[in-house]
């Protein structure tokens, strides 16, 4: 066994209050947080390590709770916060009653190159995904947090001539998807970015690429493979020429393709994270990476506040479908969002706490499970609302529809319960009771009772 070396003068803080903790401290006695509140750690028993955690952040400032550390919620982490812990020193708790559904921050564009944001990150999310291009922000996150996962973005059929490996790909003629005129197909949206052909040599190429990416790169956990599509007709991917132009046999063997294309890639990088971005062809997490990744669950990030987006069936179907491989022991992460968040905070956040509750329906294991709202610069919530740290506890059950409505449905956590009401927008609210306690609930919106 390693001895854990501890300054002298936190040493002598933290001796300091556990003693004061074990005489009595009455002025704290009603005020006290939780016990799930001052596990710091989040390792299930108030011990040294949750002081020596909390004193990294010492004086330290923020928005109300911007931090585990900061116990009472005040925006400032201090003497009153070593206190609350040290009330509660030695005491352990369940572990079901400290889970929580995970969260994930997607930090594209600028977001990583702030400090300020990379600090946000570390404090508030426990997984992100980003560019590739930022190892040293990535060891920065990490320093703050060591048990955050970071995955490294990377699409799995797009190579754009701003690459910086476009000058070898563009050498590899066949690694191109070409129509019936042997033109390489491009996308529409982007149409400097070009479409690859997962059964080719870009397949080897892009495994390789992963591979020692991660061996230069261990504060990277894994990588985040964008456009994993079953189908490319039905998800209705946009290029330069009519589907009628392409080969009928790259939609055939397309699925096919794919499915060997992610093999390869996970078989390369062994036990790092693969997350495929795979919307409702869960195949890829069932028989290989066994993580899954649902893009614009429930709602989508470029919908508009007052746009269903899902139906009921749809919502049932999502949950169910993530359902599915929970159950199988898999990772289920979302990213749900809403357009123009900040011109609509209201309704934006019901539309992130509606997605959350629906998510909550499909977990097994809730350390399992990672919510995303939005992209960390898409508003100013920065994909995350204070409720994302509800300590739910494990799930007790499944989902259920609250006797007396049609469209509310509701689960049992071990601390909580969560009700969320399917019928669509402008449909009225529904009262109802829970855990003898009567509600009433909008439609498109959720509620998570404490027991």
């Amino acid at each position: 066994m390693h001895e854990v070396k501890i300054p002298r003068g936190i040493k002598t803080t933290i001796v300091i209050f556990i003693l004061v903790a074990l005489i009595g401290f009455p002025a704290f006695a009603e005020a006290t947080p939780t016990l799930q509140q001052c596990d710091i750690n989040e390792d299930g028993t108030i011990n040294l390590s949750d002081f020596i955690e909390l004193s990294k952040y010492m004086g330290r400032e923020g928005s109300p709770g911007w931090i585990k550390a900061d116990v009472d919620k005040n925006g400032v982490v201090q003497v009153c916060d070593m206190m609350f812990v040290a009330n509660h020193f030695g005491e352990s708790i369940h572990q079901s009653d400290t889970a929580r559904i995970k969260k994930l921050s997607i930090a594209y564009s600028s977001a990583m190159n702030s400090q300020s944001n990379q600090e946000f990150m570390a404090q508030h999310f426990d997984m992100i995904d980003c560019p590739r291009t930022y190892p040293t922000a990535a060891t920065y996150i990490k320093s703050i947090n060591p048990n955050i996962k970071i995955i490294g973005y990377y699409d799995t059929m797009i190579e754009g001539r701003y690459y910086d490996d476009w000058n070898y790909v563009n050498q590899h003629e066949d690694w191109f998807l070409h129509d019936k005129n042997g033109n390489r197909v491009r996308s529409a949206v982007t149409t400097t970015n070009y479409i690859m052909n997962p059964n080719s040599g870009w397949s080897t190429y892009y495994a390789q690429q992963c591979r020692q990416f991660l061996a230069n790169n261990p504060q990277y956990d894994g990588i985040f493979a964008d456009d994993v599509i079953t189908d490319i007709q039905e998800i209705g991917m946009p290029f330069t020429v009519s589907y009628s132009q392409i080969p009928s046999s790259i939609f055939t063997n397309w699925a096919t393709w794919m499915q060997q294309h992610i093999s390869r890639v996970k078989t390369a990088i062994g036990s790092d994270l693969l997350v495929p971005n795979a919307w409702k062809y869960t195949q890829y997490c069932q028989a290989t990476t066994h993580i899954h990744f649902w893009e614009g669950f429930i709602h989508h990030w470029d919908k508009s506040y007052n746009d269903n987006h899902y139906s009921i069936d749809q919502i049932h179907y999502a949950i169910d479908t993530l359902h599915a491989q929970a159950v199988r022991g898999n990772t289920i992460i979302v990213n749900s969002g809403c357009a123009n968040a900040d011109s609509h905070p209201v309704e934006a956040k019901r539309w992130a706490l509606f997605c959350y509750a629906c998510l909550s329906f499909a977990a097994v294991d809730v350390t399992k499970t990672y919510f995303s709202w939005n992209f960390f610069v898409d508003d100013s919530s920065h994909g995350w609302y204070p409720e994302m740290d509800i300590v739910l506890g494990q799930p007790i059950g499944d989902y259920y529809r609250v006797t007396g409505t049609s469209y509310v449905y509701a689960r049992e956590f071990s601390n909580y319960y969560v009700a969320a009401n399917l019928n669509l927008l402008g449909t009225g609210t529904v009262s109802f009771t829970i855990n003898g306690v009567r509600r009433t609930l909008a439609p498109r919106s959720a509620i998570f009772i404490e027991k």
